[in-house]
């Protein structure tokens, strides 16, 4: 398996995290403890740290060298996750499928879309149901790509695209999204 593919790196954060948390409770990780075994990159650190926090599986404590963070722990929901072996094997697998392997690049353009929603034209409850609509889409794709259901992404990409069909310009890591996505739905 790919070392860098986004769900085995969030695996070992999540792990380590567990582990640290279970000598200490109060202990916070750096990202120079995360980083120190070089089996994650800090490329690879930021934005899966940032997206298991998203998800609630983990706490930051966020200094002023955005968009690294100057602590980590594991959240109550992250060592639940953990524990509870079949689950935390089936959103983080251990060893990636073939399938899964092919899939690196989409949570790195997943992640460049929730930004670029975040700044994009739209304002007020138009923006928000654009970011409902991302996030609801990546909570799809984060499933393992053999229970993707291609019909539900095919349509929260729609929505997307509604969003910009007055004439706003565009989310550019959208079409991008959709390729990858069309390249790896089963029919």
């Amino acid at each position: 398996m790919e070392e860098s593919h986004p769900k085995y790196v969030r695996r070992v954060l999540l792990e380590r995290l567990y582990e640290r948390y279970m000598l200490d409770p109060l202990d916070m990780m750096t990202p120079a403890d995360l980083l120190e075994d070089a089996v994650i990159s800090r490329a690879n650190l930021v934005p899966n740290i940032h997206y298991l926090h998203d998800r609630g599986l983990v706490e930051l404590m966020l200094g002023f060298s955005a968009p690294m963070f100057d602590g980590v722990r594991i959240t109550v929901h992250g060592i639940d996750l953990v524990e509870n072996v079949s689950e935390f094997g089936l959103q983080f697998p251990g060893v990636l499928g073939d399938d899964e392997n092919g899939l690196v690049d989409i949570p790195v353009v997943m992640e460049r879309l929730v930004e670029e929603a975040d700044l994009c034209a739209l304002d007020g409850e138009a923006r928000r149901a654009l970011v409902r609509d991302i996030h609801y889409l990546r909570e799809e794709v984060a499933r393992p790509a053999a229970r993707w259901r291609s019909e539900v992404i095919g349509q929260v990409l729609d929505w997307i695209e509604g969003h910009f069909s007055d004439g706003a310009p565009p989310l550019p890591s959208l079409n991008r999204l959709r390729t990858l996505l069309e390249r790896h739905a089963r029919p």
